[in-house]
């Protein structure tokens, strides 16, 4: 995870396209232009487009409704809500159903999950190291390249990155016993982390208020 602008909110834009109207003779004096008020329209209305997603121009801020966390999206990313509650132990990917979900104008997209944990935030962080391992090891290696503190919501926090054929940076805590986990993914980046993407992370997470 890096440090940059990190998160925004998408908002709905219905295009619908007016019906055209023509108009019919109407009988009426000689004299006197056809009367159109009371003509019929003969031309067909235009179906109405689908929706279309748009990109915040500016950073928006994001709350899950299944989660409760709130964090700032940077300018021109998206969001999608978990549908269904983490269960605790498994190390979710970016398109799985328990995680909320970011995306980028670029390469890199972004996942978070929550839920009770048994560990302070140390034993957390070792906990999702475990669970890489055993869910991803044929891609990610233990341990991580990268370990080591970062601010959550000013709370301290860990970071975690690996080098996995891509990207793959998580921030960790747990506060008033949630497990909290933010995880980044750039297919882009052949490396645990750069710069780009840490400045990202950690104003993303400078943004987290973590639900009481």
């Amino acid at each position: 995870m890096s440090k940059n602008p990190f998160l925004s909110v998408v908002a709905l834009v219905v295009v619908a396209a007016c019906s055209g109207t023509s108009a019919s003779p109407s009988s009426g004096p000689a004299s006197a232009p056809p009367d159109i008020s009371q003509a019929p329209s003969t031309a067909a209305a235009t179906p109405a487009a689908e929706p279309t997603a748009s990109i915040a121009a500016t950073p928006s801020s994001f709350t899950s409704p299944l989660y409760g966390y709130t964090l700032t999206l940077p300018a021109g990313w998206t969001a999608a809500t978990a549908r269904i509650q983490w269960d605790g132990t498994s190390q979710p990917s970016y398109n799985e159903p328990v995680a909320d979900r970011f995306h980028g104008p670029a390469t890199a997209s972004a996942w978070a999950f929550a839920g009770p944990v048994t560990f302070d935030t140390a034993g957390f962080a070792q906990d999702r190291i475990v669970a890489t391992a055993r869910d991803h090891g044929d891609t990610c290696l233990a341990p991580p390249e990268v370990n080591e503190p970062i601010q959550i919501g000013g709370e301290p926090g860990v970071l975690l990155a690996w080098e996995c054929g891509i990207l793959i940076n998580q921030a960790v805590i747990v506060h008033d016993g949630i497990g909290f986990t933010l995880a980044v993914r750039d297919p882009g980046v052949q490396a645990a982390t750069d710069a780009v993407h840490r400045a990202l992370i950690a104003d993303v997470m400078n943004s987290v208020t973590l639900p009481n």
